[in-house]
């Protein structure tokens, strides 16, 4: 238990140094929209950035994925996929997921990646991927990225007739550099 107390005070205290929010395994069904949102304002923080991910539900199980971001060092990016949730059930969702992100001129397919949510009581859970990012532009492997996320659900009562949930994601990503940076989302399901 101890161990849970710090892990939770450390990823609270690194908030103001948070990266970005990323993906889950969970299907947002069919003509549902969720938008998970990270700022990092004036680019305060060096190696953060501003990222908004999108989910939209072409059917139950298959969705248009992406994201778009800026990074606090001046660099845009974009990510745009498919993905489709293969396993649903009371303990796990499960998705794999392509893609292509653009950056710095460069395209780089996202392939394979799986996307995992394990939940938990009272509509928590624990969300993130696994991927193997491919530079097409250089015909280079870039290496394999992980992130994973807890997810507190949370009412904002203004938005209550207009989003079926909000959860704040707390968490972090290690890149295919191997660097591990906090993350944090608000995540909001339309």
């Amino acid at each position: 238990m101890k161990k849970i107390y710090i892990l939770f005070f450390w990823l609270f205290t690194n908030l103001i140094h948070a990266t970005g929010g990323y993906d889950n395994g969970s299907a947002v069904g069919k003509g549902n929209l969720q938008l998970d949102f990270t700022w990092n304002p004036g680019d305060v923080i060096d190696y953060g950035q501003s990222y908004i991910t999108w989910n939209y539900g072409l059917t139950d199980t298959l969705a248009f994925h992406g994201y778009g971001s800026h990074e606090a060092k001046g660099t845009n990016q974009i990510y745009y996929g498919l993905k489709y949730t293969f396993l649903q059930n009371d303990s796990w969702d499960l998705s794999t997921a392509i893609g292509f992100r653009n950056r710095e001129g460069e395209t780089h397919i996202y392939a394979p990646q799986l996307l995992y949510t394990y939940k938990l009581p009272n509509d928590y859970d624990i969300g993130g991927s696994i991927l193997d990012v491919y530079d097409i532009t250089d015909s280079e492997n870039l290496g394999v990225t992980f992130d994973i996320a807890f997810r507190i659900p949370f009412k904002l009562s203004f938005l209550q007739n207009h989003v079926e949930s909000t959860k704040l994601a707390l968490g972090a990503f290690r890149n295919a550099s191997g660097k591990t940076y906090p993350t944090y989302s608000i995540d909001v399901k339309f």
